[in-house]
């Protein structure tokens, strides 16, 4: 006798006649190995409980016959597997680092929901939580919602949703920052009051380099080439305490070698030599090592320091609390653009992936240098072609005068 291809049920007492409770059991086809039955039981204090679940799972089944349980999992438990399983040992451990944060922030509030049992309404209603009651900003919430889906995709993948939870979701959009360049004279004043500083070195290499924060922490003395004036960008240092984290550039692009004024050669000398003192001063407490920036006893100086010691100066120059480190990238890259330096050799320079990153970033800074190349471009091309030319016309005035 053929058994029947469509999933049966029923209702039991629970094998344990001491417990007095009732278990529900359905079998259906295995969708993965043709021919071959799978059973489900569950128990419940009642039986009419018993007997909903089993109707239940056999409307599922019924109405998708290639239908996969869902597993009892919860988002905890997924999401911490999901960390270690796919994402651990594939990305930076500072970006592990990060989606663990914002993957705490998940948990915190629905971790113990049943990742089967996961709603659009749910998350839709964690993100209106981490606003009011964490006080995150749209962009935090942002980059959330971006590891969530990053989980759930795969989890889509693998067959333990049947549906995106996701779906119809919408995170709180930042609002674009205004980028606010330090002008000319506020970089001059900054780097009047870093000049005696102990780390003045850092501060001169970060706004003569265009270079960022964790590249420059990053920067050992062998990448430095004397002769050649220049020195290699090949990783770049995050983290805070005693968590450092040591990844080479993002991109292609990042890995890159930047050309060193002479100023800016001979202060990294003088810096190395002042690096050789303390580390006289120090004795036994200097802790070996290839970094460039350091603290007063070798150590790795951690970018939350820099932080502190940059807010700092910022005070005692009289800028702006709002002016950042990156911000001295900013007035560098502007400074070149204004001058006239190529488009393309900034965005070398600053190691973006392409000059459509550049002209993003500083695009409105260049309508005015259009407009006075588009002058040179008349004197140029024009001069001898018509008598309405600048130079003719400058010619003109001269022999008036004459």
């Amino acid at each position: 006798m053929n058994r029947p291809r469509n999933p049966t049920g029923f209702v039991r007492p629970h094998p344990d006649t001491k417990s007095k409770r009732w278990q529900g059991v359905v079998k259906y086809p295995d969708p993965d190995k043709p021919g071959q039955w799978k059973t489900r039981s569950k128990t419940f204090e009642r039986k009419a409980e018993a007997q909903k679940w089993v109707d239940e799972t056999l409307a599922e089944h019924r109405q998708n016959p290639t239908y996969k349980p869902p597993s009892d999992e919860t988002l905890q438990e997924f999401l911490s597997r999901w960390l270690n399983e796919s994402v651990r040992g594939r990305r930076r451990t500072s970006t592990v680092e990060r989606y663990r944060v914002d993957i705490d922030h998940v948990v915190r509030y629905i971790g113990e929901v049943p990742l089967a049992r996961l709603t659009p309404r749910l998350i839709q209603g964690l993100y209106g939580r981490l606003a009011t009651d964490d006080g995150l900003s749209p962009s935090s919430i942002k980059h959330v919602h971006v590891v969530l889906r990053a989980a759930l995709t795969d989890a889509l993948t693998w067959d333990l949703l049947v549906k995106d939870p996701l779906r119809g979701v919408t995170p709180p959009q930042p609002q674009p920052k205004e980028l606010i360049i330090p002008t000319v004279d506020q970089a001059r004043a900054f780097l009047r009051v870093a000049e005696s500083h102990r780390l003045w070195a850092l501060w001169a290499f970060l706004a003569l380099s265009g270079a960022r924060k964790g590249e420059a922490l990053g920067l050992q003395w062998s990448d430095i080439d004397w002769d050649a004036r220049t020195v290699t960008i090949q990783r770049t240092v995050a983290g805070y305490a005693s968590k450092r984290t040591v990844n080479p550039p993002k991109s292609r692009a990042g890995r890159r070698v930047i050309a060193l004024s002479e100023f800016l050669s001979e202060t990294l000398r003088r810096h190395m030599h002042q690096q050789k003192l303390e580390r006289l001063a120090a004795g036994s407490r200097w802790e070996e090592g290839p970094w460039v920036f350091t603290t007063r006893h070798g150590r790795w100086l951690a970018p939350a320091h820099v932080h502190e010691q940059f807010k700092r100066l910022l005070s005692q120059a009289g800028l702006p609390s709002t002016m950042r480190i990156h911000d001295l990238r900013h007035a560098m890259a502007s400074y070149w653009l204004a001058n006239g330096v190529p488009v393309k050799v900034v965005s070398e320079r600053l190691g973006h992936g392409n000059i459509a990153i550049t002209l993003q970033v500083y695009g409105h800074l260049l309508p005015n240098m259009q407009a006075e190349a588009a002058d040179k471009m008349d004197a140029w091309l024009l001069d001898g072609v018509t008598t309405a030319s600048p130079r003719a016309e400058k010619k003109e005035v001269m022999d008036d005068s004459s």
